[in-house]
């Protein structure tokens, strides 16, 4: 409806070779991970010109290992605030687009990650359980536009595990950061109609 949709949320990790990872040495590598659930998204507020759009994002992802033998590796949950501007500070055609919240994991998914078995235990590296609950805040900003012929468009991200159940595990070395990045996709072909879509 023009207030509630039912989406598919997905999220992706890339595989770590502990042998690269100092807190990890003697561990067994992670493989790379997918997440996916479905996302009830609700608009809360929309602007008189439709220029601005409140949502609310209620996702709830199951994690797999992408290997011959997946193997489920638990859940996790990210509710967000997100608020779209189209054309910001004048920018024509532009759209700026944030969203942020909690991430919220159950011991499976969290031991996956910080969790460290007895077998894997080191003078420096003390046996960890992790346990289920609150995983750190999540901020992301992007810029975009479509062009004629391509699309361009940046981001950057801000996490921070601080208060976080596993904020303790000996392989949590940084409680906070920074990332970011940009691209450039080209459009070979669309359709000879199209349509604007009010959002």
């Amino acid at each position: 409806s023009d207030l509630l949709e039912v989406n598919l949320s997905m999220a992706a990790s890339p595989p770590v070779n502990s042998s690269k990872v100092t807190v990890r040495q003697d561990m067994p590598d992670l493989n790379s991970s997918v997440e996916l659930g479905p996302s009830i998204d609700i608009k809360l507020w929309q602007s008189s010109d439709h220029d601005t759009v409140l949502k609310l994002f209620v996702p709830m992802r199951a994690a797999f290992t992408l290997e011959s033998d997946p193997q489920f590796i638990g859940w996790q949950f990210t509710p967000r605030i997100n608020v779209d501007i189209n054309n910001p500070l004048g920018l024509n055609g532009w759209t700026l687009g944030t969203v942020a919240g909690p991430v919220y994991g159950n011991g499976r998914q969290h031991a996956y990650f910080y969790g460290v078995a007895p077998q894997y235990s080191s003078a420096g590296r003390p046996a960890y359980e992790a346990k289920a609950g609150y995983g750190g805040f999540q901020l992301i900003s992007a810029l975009w536009k479509r062009f004629p012929s391509f699309w361009a468009g940046g981001f950057v991200r801000y996490d921070n595990v601080h208060g976080a159940v596993f904020e303790n595990s000996p392989l949590v070395t940084q409680k906070s950061g920074i990332s970011g990045g940009i691209a450039v996709s080209w459009i070979l072909g669309q359709s000879s109609r199209m349509v604007t879509i009010d959002q």
